[in-house]
């Protein structure tokens, strides 16, 4: 090993690195003699240091090329030789956390991945415990949360996730596509509290998206009067694929080969999924299904021409879209709708916002799905945890290197 090997611990100097049979590599070190030094004189008397005691400590580093690594620091203890003065004391490693057998390195490694990853899996690539991993992670959230940043957002996107059995609140800035907060309760009196403590929300906020929960336009109308709240397009396809497959399901209890109705559940996305999406064997198979079915064909008709409202250029055009769809329908005595117009009817307003203020929650809806994804890896976090995963993520990312690209937004 040559003298001057240098691991990236500057107060060390490295004597040897043995290689075991499994990989491993374990460094050797020693404070550098021009640091030893300093323990040569007692700070309390004066009087000339001696050596007390030496110790081997071992200490767990990053891994180097694919090998785990590990230190053995030839540590050693003084005491000064005034016997009434008695000092002693030990080495002090600036690299080395003091109370612990991690290098400081190695624990921002496992702090930064404990908020990105499963803590088990994170464990078990450090070869540490799940509570060790468990204890970063609060440490690292503590230090984010010194530049935790809370604004009012310019729109303001409100959604909800449901892990086992309770709703859980989530805030979102649709513009930067960031969670800025998680609630326990997505209740009317919570999400105004939420509201009432963004700074500046009064001025800040000009739009809301949200999907069709009463409480969120409650809330939002008293503590934002005079700001529109948009219902995006994908919480309102949503419930009208819902009123289509109810129909779906409806005709299909109606027909007795077993066979048959196995069939259709099984080719229940032909009919909801967007005609434009589908691709030239799955068009061919809906014709098919179509034909075969004719009673399916006006319920499917009737969803692909209340689709086209959405790239009406214009509210009005929207809105007449939708007056000459109603007449048709109206003029066909259809009644398999009716559920669907009458949520259309008292969501109109927020609804036909959409064509003013294009925005949509399909960030949320992704974010949602993340927040799952997650509690589900973590085999369900407490919520402290979980909230801090989700909100605090931005600031490592920045932290790490990605350019934050919203200060641009700012300048302007």
């Amino acid at each position: 090993m040559p003298s001057n090997y240098d691991i990236g611990l500057p107060e060390f100097d490295v004597i040897d690195r043995i290689e075991g049979a499994n990989g491993d590599y374990i460094y050797v070190i020693e404070l550098k003699k021009e640091l030893k030094e300093h323990y040569k004189t007692c700070p309390q008397c004066g009087a000339r240091m001696h050596v007390h005691k030496k110790t081997n400590r071992q200490i767990q580093d990053l891994s180097e090329r694919g090998h785990n690594v590990g230190l053995l620091i030839k540590s050693v203890r003084y005491r000064c030789s005034n016997p009434e003065c008695n000092y002693t004391c030990g080495e002090d490693y600036p690299s080395i956390y003091s109370s612990g057998k991690l290098t400081n390195r190695l624990r921002e490694t496992i702090k930064d991945d404990a908020l990105m990853r499963p803590f088990k899996e994170v464990a078990i690539e450090y070869g540490v415990s799940p509570s060790a991993v468990s204890t970063l992670f609060k440490e690292k959230a503590e230090e984010l949360k010194q530049d935790y940043e809370v604004y009012a957002p310019k729109v303001l996107g409100i959604d909800e996730v449901h892990l086992d059995t309770t709703y859980y609140g989530v805030y979102v800035d649709i513009e930067r596509n960031n969670i800025i907060e998680i609630t326990e309760s997505r209740s009317k009196a919570t999400v105004k509290r939420f509201i009432r403590s963004l700074p500046d929300y009064d001025t800040k906020i000009e739009v809301v998206t949200m999907d069709m929960w009463r409480p969120y336009r409650d809330a939002v109308y008293e503590t934002l009067p005079g700001v529109p709240v948009v219902i995006d397009k994908f919480h309102v396809i949503k419930e009208l694929n819902k009123q289509l497959d109810a129909v779906r399901a409806s005709i299909s209890r109606n027909i007795r080969d077993a066979g048959t109705r196995i069939s259709l559940k099984n080719n229940r996305f032909l009919m909801l999924k967007a005609q434009e999406d589908l691709n030239p064997r799955q068009a061919a198979m809906l014709r098919q299904l179509l034909e075969t079915y004719p009673q399916f064909s006006d319920p499917y008709d009737m969803k692909e021409t209340f689709r086209a409202i959405y790239f009406a250029e214009s509210r009005a055009e929207a809105e007449e879209t939708y007056q000459e769809w109603l007449k048709i329908y109206k003029d066909n005595n259809m009644t398999c709708y009716d559920n669907f117009i009458a949520t259309v009817a008292n969501w109109y307003t927020e609804i036909f916002n959409y064509f003013d203020y294009r925005y949509t929650n399909a960030g949320t809806e992704s974010m949602n799905n993340r927040i799952r994804e997650i509690d589900g890896a973590g085999r369900g976090y407490s919520f402290e945890v979980l909230r801090d995963k989700m909100v605090l993520r931005p600031y490592i990312a920045r932290r790490s290197g990605a350019v934050d690209f919203s200060i641009l937004d700012e300048d302007n």
